[in-house]
Order: structure tokens, then sequence, then C-alpha cells
């Protein structure tokens, strides 16, 4: 049986629990995640299924940079579309 992953009181705390140990150990208590991206309201949703290893990947690199998986997976789509010649200022809504 593999060892469950403790319940962190902190972000800090996680951190430092991540940094000290292999998520190989607990791959049999982490579960299969889904990722939504919003590009704005009347944009829609784009639903993308990472799977469990680049799920735990994103997040462990957002962790690192000290971001939301959120704002990194954005921020690596916008550094494509940009490098592409294709991103677009963004509208704001007065």
């Amino acid at each position: 049986m593999m060892a469950k992953i403790p319940r962190f009181r902190t972000e800090r705390e996680m951190q430092e629990f991540w940094d000290t140990h292999d998520s190989a150990e607990y791959f049999e208590d982490m579960k299969d995640d889904e990722v939504q991206i919003t590009f704005g309201q009347d944009k829609g949703v784009l639903v993308l299924p990472l799977g469990e290893d680049r799920v735990r990947s994103v997040r462990e690199i957002a962790l690192k940079e000290g971001v939301s998986s959120n704002v990194l997976l954005k921020n690596w789509i916008d550094e494509c579309i940009r490098a592409s010649g294709k991103l677009r200022e963004e509208r704001r809504i007065a």
C-alpha cells in the first residue's frame, strides 16, 4: 500500500513536503483531474483532459513559480501564441 498525502495547513507546508518527497510514492492517493480554461465570459470554455501526470507536473511547476495553475497555463498559451505572431491585445470593455 502506498502512502497517503497529508493534509496541509499552509501552502508553505505543502511546498516543503513536496520538496522532500517523491510524488511516485503517493500515486495511488492522487486523483484524475480535468482542467478548464475560461477565455472571458463571452468566449466559452476550453476543457483539456490532461491526465494525472500532466496535471501534477503543472501544479508542481506553478507552485515553484508562485502562481496558480490557471495563471501558469494561460501564460504558457500566451507565450506560444505570441511566438506564432497571432496574439492580439486583450480588449477591455468600458
